[in-house]
């Protein structure tokens, strides 16, 4: 996945954050980027996200043009968030993935951004784990803290049944 352009929705970015590790991210060779609007919808990790764009890490994008325009809008009147459009708009134009992990936010981006690939929190930590990235008792440790402390719950026992 070296050099692939990632748009980084504020869902998956934040269970990255939270738990300290968003090198899980970067080690899949991914060019991180973050829209205006998820930066603002991102409070609670707020320092660590503006030192991983000052570090270089994550890069910002700010995004014009009628088409945007017209896709943003389409998204919002499917019942996407600022945040959420704006980063399906951008994959659209970049012909980037998207790291995202709303499933009604994804299903309703559907008719607008078939074609957008989606990476979410589960495939980030897989992929980590095939690459020896990462255990399988560190990928549940992730699980059980973004369980217990971050509200994000993953409905399966261990991520032994995902590898």
């Amino acid at each position: 996945m070296a050099d692939t352009l990632l748009i980084a929705d504020a869902s998956t970015l934040l269970n990255f954050l939270r738990v300290r590790r968003f090198d899980l991210i970067e080690n899949l060779g991914y060019q991180v980027h973050v829209v205006d609007a998820v930066i603002d919808e991102i409070l609670t990790e707020r320092d660590t996200l503006h030192r991983l764009i000052d570090d270089g890490k994550i890069s910002t994008l700010s995004l014009e043009g009628v088409t945007l325009s017209d896709t943003v809008a389409a998204l919002l009147s499917l019942g996407l968030g600022n945040g959420e459009a704006f980063c399906f708009a951008a994959a659209v134009k970049l012909g980037a993935s998207l790291a995202i992990d709303d499933r009604r936010a994804i299903k309703r981006a559907q008719p607008v951004a078939p074609d957008v690939n989606i990476v979410t929190s589960c495939d980030i930590v897989v992929a980590n784990i095939r690459a020896n990235q990462l255990t399988i008792a560190g990928a549940d440790a992730i699980k059980t803290e973004w369980a217990e402390h971050h509200q994000f719950r993953l409905k399966f026992a261990s991520f032994t049944d995902l590898v």
